[in-house]
């Protein structure tokens, strides 16, 4: 049987994927479609979805706020938390967009 501490560890990892492949969907609509991240953007294709993304994101950063993901965090090795700040590129996904 699984213990509490590794469920919320799979948890963690499982969301953080996720979360990692929106952040680089976002960056993507940005860079590359001209997405516009202003909320008030107008609408068009690429501002739609990067609007359905930052929902996901804000949704992923509520569940790894339950499973305490900044506990997690320190002992994930591939976390940017652990790397120095001017190394970090992406944004935090537990605080949200």
């Amino acid at each position: 049987m699984v213990d509490d501490t590794a469920r919320d560890r799979a948890i963690y990892h499982a969301l953080k994927a996720a979360d990692e492949v929106a952040a680089a969907l976002q960056t993507h609509l940005i860079e590359e479609h001209g997405a516009d991240p202003e909320r008030a953007a107008p609408q068009s294709p690429s501002t739609n979805s990067l609007k359905l993304l930052r929902q996901a994101r804000e949704r992923l950063g509520a569940g790894l706020r339950a499973v305490q993901a900044d506990h997690i965090a320190e002992s994930d090795e591939i976390s940017l938390r652990n790397q120095h700040p001017q190394q970090r590129t992406s944004q935090d996904p537990a605080r949200g967009m």
